[in-house]
C-alpha cells in the first residue's frame, strides 16, 4: 500500500483521472460534493485541505478521502459543514480499507456526517443513519408531478393557490435557472445569515472561507460540475432563491432563502416547485432535496437514499487513543437515555459545525460560548458529557 497525502492543488492529471473514474463507477459517488473540482473549489479557500490518495500493490488508486486536517492528526470532511454528502471513494474490487489508509497518512480519526450507504468495519463506527430526500425526474417533469400530486393532492391546491396569490398581490413573476448572478448570490447569503440569527443557529457563513467557497463554487460551469441558481422575482425584485451544485444529470439544493416581505405566499416554495421543472428541462434527472425534518420535503420526494452520520479510527495506536476520547459521548448518545441521549447528540452535532467552520482558536472559543450561552439545554449538560462532546467532534 503506497498512501500519498496532498494538498488539492498538488493533485496531477492522473489523480484527477482516477478520481473521475472512481466516480464513474459507483453511483454512490455520483454527488456533486464528490467531485474533484469541489475538492479543488475547497483547497481554493482552505490552507488545511488535504486529499489521502492511497494505491494498491498494482500502483492503481484504490481510494480517496478528502479531509480538512487540524494539526493534531483529527480530521474532517473537506468543506465540512458545507458538505452535505462526504466520505471516502473506494475502488470496488479494493484491497485498502479506510483505517488503514487513514493511519499510513498520519490521521488519528475521521469524523463523518454524509458517507452515502456506509458500512460498520474495521474502525468505522456509525452513529446515526438519515434519509436524503431524492425528487425522481428521469421520466420527466410532467410524470414526476402527477406522481407527486396524487399522494399529496391538498398540499399542491395549495401551492397552485399560492402562486396565484403571489402575482396578484406582488405582481408579475419571471423564474430564472443557471449560472448565478453576484449580486443574487449576495442576498441569498445576507438572507441566509440573518435567518441564522433569528433561530440561534451557529452563522456558518460567517466565516470568510464558506463564503468565497460558494463565490468559487458559482464559478464553476463544467459539464461534470457547476454552481447552479433558481430565482423567483416579482415586478423584477428577487423573492426567493436557492444555490445548488450540479453534476452530470444530478442537482443538489444546497442554500436556500426568501425576502420575508414576500412571506405570506411562501415563495420558497413556490421557487422549489418550478426549480424542478426548469432542472428537468435542463437535463436533470436526480434533485437531491437533501436530509433534515424540513416538512416540505416530503411533498416533493420521489424516495430517499441512506447517508450515515459516524466517526473511523485510525489502526494504530492515535486512532485507538481517539477512539477512547470520543467513546462517553457516543455511549450516552446511543444508550438509550432518554432526554441525556438526545441532548449528547444534540451537542455533538452543534460542536462539530462550530469546529468545523471557525478555523481560529479564538472563533471557536467564541462559537461554543454562544451556544452555551444561547441553549439552555446545553448549558445544562454537564461537564462530562460537554468534555466528551469536545472530543467526539474533534
Amino acid at each position: 500500500m503506497d498512501v500519498s497525502l496532498l494538498h488539492p492543488s498538488e493533485l496531477a492529471p492522473d489523480v484527477i483521472d482516477a478520481w473521475r473514474a472512481l466516480r464513474g463507477a459507483d453511483a454512490r459517488y455520483s454527488s456533486p460534493f464528490h467531485a474533484p473540482e469541489f475538492a479543488l473549489a475547497v483547497g481554493s479557500v482552505r490552507e488545511d485541505a488535504r486529499i489521502v490518495v492511497a494505491r494498491g500493490e498494482t500502483g492503481s488508486i484504490e481510494l480517496i478521502l478528502p479531509v480538512q486536517l487540524a494539526v493534531s492528526g483529527l480530521a474532517r470532511p473537506l468543506g465540512a459543514p458545507m458538505c452535505d454528502v462526504n466520505g471516502p471513494l473506494v475502488a470496488q474490487d479494493a484491497t485498502i480499507d479506510v483505517a488503514a489508509a487513514m493511519g499510513e497518512a498520519g490521521i488519528a480519526a475521521y469524523v463523518f456526517s454524509g458517507w452515502p450507504e456506509a458500512q460498520a468495519g474495521r474502525g468505522v463506527k456509525l452513529r446515526q443513519r438519515e434519509g436524503a430526500a431524492v425528487a425522481d425526474l428521469g421520466r420527466g417533469f410532467e410524470v414526476y408531478l402527477d406522481a407527486q400530486r396524487d399522494c399529496h393532492p391538498r398540499h399542491f391546491k395549495k401551492m397552485r393557490r399560492l402562486t396565484r396569490q403571489a402575482e396578484r398581490e406582488f405582481g408579475e413573476v419571471t423564474y430564472g435557472f443557471g449560472s448565478a448572478c453576484g449580486d443574487d448570490l449576495a442576498t441569498l447569503i445576507r438572507w441566509k445569515r440573518e435567518q441564522f440569527l433569528r433561530t440561534r443557529r451557529h452563522d456558518v457563513l460567517r466565516a470568510e472561507w464558506t463564503r468565497r467557497l460558494l463565490e468559487a463554487c458559482a464559478k464553476e460551469q463544467g459539464a461534470g460540475f457547476a454552481g447552479v441558481m433558481a430565482t423567483v422575482r416579482y415586478k423584477g425584485r428577487l423573492a426567493a432563491a436557492e444555490f445548488g451544485l450540479r453534476s452530470e444529470k444530478m442537482l443538489h439544493g444546497w442554500i436556500a432563502g426568501y425576502d420575508p416581505v414576500f412571506a405570506s405566499c411562501s415563495p420558497g416554495l413556490i421557487l422549489q416547485e418550478k426549480l424542478l421543472e426548469l432542472a428537468a428541462g435542463h437535463g436533470v434527472t436526480e434533485a437531491v432535496l437533501g436530509t433534515g425534518e424540513d416538512h416540505y420535503k416530503k411533498y416533493y420526494a420521489s424516495y430517499s437514499t441512506p447517508v450515515d452520520d459516524g466517526v473511523v479510527t485510525a489502526t494504530g495506536f492515535a486512532g485507538g487513543a481517539r477512539a477512547l476520547a470520543s467513546g462517553l459521548i457516543h455511549a450516552v448518545e446511543q444508550g438509550g437515555f432518554g432526554p441525556a441521549s438526545r441532548l449528547a447528540g444534540r451537542t455533538r452535532r452543534r460542536l462539530d459545525v462550530i469546529l468545523a467552520v471557525e478555523t481560529s482558536l479564538g472563533g471557536q472559543v467564541r462559537g461554543l460560548a454562544r451556544a452555551l450561552g444561547e441553549d439552555p439545554a446545553m448549558a445544562r449538560t454537564s461537564a462530562a458529557i460537554r468534555a466528551a462532546a469536545r472530543a467526539s467532534a474533534f
